[in-house]
């Protein structure tokens, strides 16, 4: 071989190596790019490599980021190829790249991860206390849910986006602006930053925060590899283990990856960002109804065969929704924990165990690419925490643990999850993996063991669509082992350190064994609504047996059959009966049966104001049938708070009253003694009603028949309304009517004065009150009548012509009966420019539709 082809293969070797180890894959083809741009480095030694830049005269410009990594900003092809070699880089990745947030908010449904059924259970989990960041845009502190929960809203900066805005609320929205502004944890503290940059915040920010969870809805397009900001994630969680990070999959789940072992697979492998890929994060894929995986929900697996998505969550409105869920049920997950223990916060390696064990198998059996655990249980994630089914311990090299749990008789399924923080791995490793522990659960009578579930990584789609076999899993940091319908005993829960760096390893186990059927959904005290589709859900029991869905409201003696189901089916979706009434729900089977709690059926209000004067405001709602009682509540600081109850359907709130409420109002109606859900706030001073007079509008500003258009907002203590105008300077009575039944009046005027005419409407109550409105201006313009104003005008101004009819042929003359000008006008007043008019009298003469002159005379100063 010729020396310098033998030289030019080992330069392409040499560059090889060092894209296969160094180099981002999505760079790959930068280095043939002439184009300047940025990327982030990582290095050994920031200094030394300054020198190595003066020294090679590379003429680019760097900013430190974090650590040992830099922004380096103007690098060319030829240039990324140098970088290559320098012997202080061990890293070269993208820069920021744009961020997009993952959707809108659609259609929440809490109950389909059992949020209602948490709440009801254990309503002292609030989030009270707990601080979450939603990083993204900036969310509206002022939001009537958010307001006075903010983390230093004087802080905020650049415009509110509504899609964070949601996230935050579906996080901890308190429920002020009614039903669908209640979030998961309603007290907790919220936080924002900027996703602009895609490297974790300052971890002292969060933590000298109190942030225990941040939110990350968003992502910047399909990216599967181990870059720098998967790194850093992991390295600021391993460091910091009760942060815990949680990003939405993605909305890409139809594109493919372009580069790695998962390229041109469309489907699999495209979750939407680098830093979705890292270990000690959590990934949150969206279900769609009935529990099917969302086609646009971004999939797995990582780059390198790990489980991505780890869980899923109702998200209608994409993996943003589905994420924000996740992220408040680890809120309260957070709070059982250090309610119980201490006021501790608990590992984000348990937290996640938690999630994950208790998640509801979806897809296919066990764990999935699609999928991934399952569903998330927010009910069943908080029980592990309250019931102690978890234990944290560490692990070294070739150590082996033991813990014995007793399963019931009975049981449907046993589950153990095993998760650790790993230590972040070098960017484009083979695999992100380092400490390597393996669980499997033995039966201590038979000796009987089980393996944790692991799937197919050849990057085929029939391999990828397999289903979970047995086997050791070495691959991920998350192992899990379930067990249908296990003989009640004694079980160990085996923890092996099968590959182990330096000192022990810590982590986390969790487990559960699922038994008898139970209601998750009505819950009590919850409000369904009448004559509508409502969707029931339950889970448990040892096998599928057929049952009997009943309901019984609350008056009935017997239960009245709604349809003949199976246990296994888990949901059901009835057609509530149309009437207002606290009724329970049960399963019969022939081994026995389960009720309810008690729950409302009802209707939502609608609240509106009658009318705000200066004394007071009245606001009313339609009456409910059977309901005896209503709840007026206000909008405190920060929460709803009751303000009276009356048996009327409205209210009147005295000037002194509103002074000390606040700027909203809400009604809800008490059934059987039990508050339903409220309606939506409204503003009382905000409605448009006006006192009584909701509007007051003249048909046209000029007409030949004198009619206006009355709109009251309430006839409460209505006596009669007048229509006034005013003769030199007194209000004259026109017309009195006196509504009984229409808010909505057509007034007259039979005798105006030509030309402009002013009026207003006055209104007499009952308690001898009188109000009025503001005051209208009309043209009377009969057959035969012109009006020009201003006259006399200042030359230049435009003058205007009021005549009957929409056109009208207008023409103007000087003294000498010069036509100056000569036009066709439309529209309710016709105008004519005097720019360039003399001082002096002139003639105005307007021809209307109708074919008849009318002449005027117009003074020019």
């Amino acid at each position: 071989m010729p020396l310098t082809v033998f030289a030019q293969a080992k330069e392409d070797a040499l560059l090889q190596r060092q894209k296969d180890t160094k180099l981002a894959p999505v760079l790959h083809q930068s280095l043939q790019k002439k184009a300047a741009a940025n990327y982030r480095i990582a290095v050994k030694d920031k200094a030394a490599f300054k020198i190595w830049l003066q020294e090679q005269k590379l003429n680019v410009s760097t900013t430190a980021i974090q650590g040992n990594t830099l922004l380096i900003s103007g690098v060319k092809g030829a240039q990324l190829k140098q970088l290559l070699n320098c012997p202080h880089v061990t890293f070269i990745d993208r820069a920021n790249r744009t961020p997009r947030e993952e959707a809108e908010l659609k259609d929440t449904d809490f109950s389909a991860n059992n949020i209602p059924a948490l709440l009801a259970r254990y309503p002292n989990l609030t989030g009270d206390g707990m601080v979450v960041s939603v990083k993204e845009g900036a969310f509206n502190p002022n939001d009537l849910d958010l307001k006075a929960r903010v983390l230093a809203p004087e802080t905020f900066t650049g415009a509110f986006t509504q899609h964070a805005t949601t996230m935050a609320t579906i996080i901890g929205g308190a429920g002020n602006s009614g039903p669908r502004g209640k979030g998961i944890a309603s007290r907790v503290i919220l936080a924002t930053s900027n996703f602009k940059e895609l490297f974790p915040d300052n971890s002292n920010t969060l933590l000298s925060n109190s942030i225990g969870i941040q939110n990350h809805s968003y992502g910047v397009g399909v990216e599967n590899y181990y870059g720098l900001e998967s790194a850093a994630y992991d390295e600021q969680v391993y460091q910091n283990p009760q942060l815990l990070h949680v990003f939405s999959s993605g909305n890409s789940g139809d594109k493919a990856e372009t580069t790695g072992n998962y390229a041109n697979l469309p489907g699999f492998a495209n979750l939407t960002g680098q830093f979705k890929t890292s270990k000690n994060t959590l990934s949150v894929g969206a279900l769609e109804p009935g529990n099917k995986v969302g086609t646009l929900s971004s999939k797995g697996p990582a780059y390198d065969g790990r489980v991505k998505p780890e869980l899923m969550a109702y998200g209608i409105g994409g993996t943003s929704e589905a994420a924000a869920v996740v992220s408040g049920v680890a809120v309260l997950v957070q709070e059982a924990y250090k309610n119980q223990f201490d006021g501790n916060l608990p590992s984000a390696a348990l937290v996640k165990a938690a999630l994950i064990n208790s998640a509801d198998d979806v897809g296919r059996k066990a764990v999935d690419h699609e999928s991934g655990f399952g569903n998330t249980d927010a009910l069943g994630a908080v029980r592990s925490i309250l019931e102690s089914r978890f234990t944290e311990a560490a692990v070294a090299q070739g150590e082996h643990l033991s813990f014995t749990i007793k399963v019931p008789e009975g049981a449907r399924l046993l589950k153990a999850t095993l998760v650790w923080h790993d230590r972040e791995a070098t960017p484009n490793a083979a695999t992100a993996l380092i400490n390597d522990l393996d669980l499997h659960i033995k039966q201590r009578s038979s000796g009987t063991s089980w393996l944790p579930w692991v799937l197919s990584t050849y990057p085929h789609p029939d391999s990828l669509s397999k289903p979970a076999r047995r086997g050791p899993d070495h691959l991920n940091n998350i192992e899990q082992v379930t067990i249908d319908l296990p003989e009640a005993g004694e079980y160990e829960l085996l923890i092996s350190g099968y590959k182990v760096e330096g000192k022990a390893q810590p982590f986390s186990l969790v487990y559960e064994y699922e038994t008898e059927l139970e209601w998750l959904y009505p819950s009590l005290g919850l409000s369904l609504k009448a004559a509508a589709l409502n969707r029931l859900r339950w889970q448990g029991g040892v096998a599928s047996e057929p049952a009997q869905l009943e309901y019984k409201l609350s008056n009935d003696r017997d239960w009245k059959l709604i349809k003949e189901i199976n246990t296994s089916d888990l949901y059901f979706d009835w057609t509530t009966p149309d009437t207002v009434a606290v009724a329970q729900v049960r399963l019969r089977t022939t081994n026995g049966s389960i009720e309810s709690a008690p729950f409302i059926l009802t209707r939502q209000l609608k609240l509106k104001v009658g009318y705000s004067c200066d004394d007071n405001t009245m606001v009313y709602w339609p009456a409910q049938p059977g309901v005896k009682e209503y709840q007026l509540l206000h909008v405190d600081k920060a929460y709803t708070e009751p303000l009276f109850t009356t048996s009327d359907t409205l209210a009147l709130l005295s000037r002194k009253q509103l002074e000390h409420l606040g700027e909203f109002v809400l009604v809800a109606p008490i059934v059987e003694g039990i508050q339903a859900e409220t309606s939506d706030a409204i503003a009382f001073e905000r409605q448009g009603t006006g006192c009584y007079v909701k509007s007051f509008l003249p048909e046209q500003f000029v007409m030949d028949t004198m009619r206006f258009n009355l709109e009251l907002s309430t006839l409460y203590q209505l006596q009669s309304v007048t229509l006034e105008r005013i003769q030199n300077g007194i209000y004259q009575s026109v017309t009195t009517v006196k509504p009984t039944s229409a808010q909505a009046i057509l007034l007259n005027d039979p005798t105006p004065a030509p030309g402009s005419n002013r009026y207003r409407i006055k209104v007499a109550t009952e308690t001898g009150l009188f109000y009025y409105s503001d005051i209208e201006e009309a043209i009377y313009a009969k057959e035969g009548f012109v009006q020009v104003y201003p006259n006399p005008i200042e030359a230049g101004k435009t003058l205007n012509v009021a005549v009957a009819g929409d056109a009208a042929h207008i023409q103007l003359y000087d003294q000498l009966g010069k036509l100056l000008h000569d036009s066709e006008e439309v529209g309710i007043i016709k105008t004519l420019d005097t720019t360039g008019l003399v001082k002096g009298l002139y003639i105005l003469r307007v021809k209307s539709e109708a074919g008849k002159y009318i002449a005027t005379r117009v003074l020019i100063l």
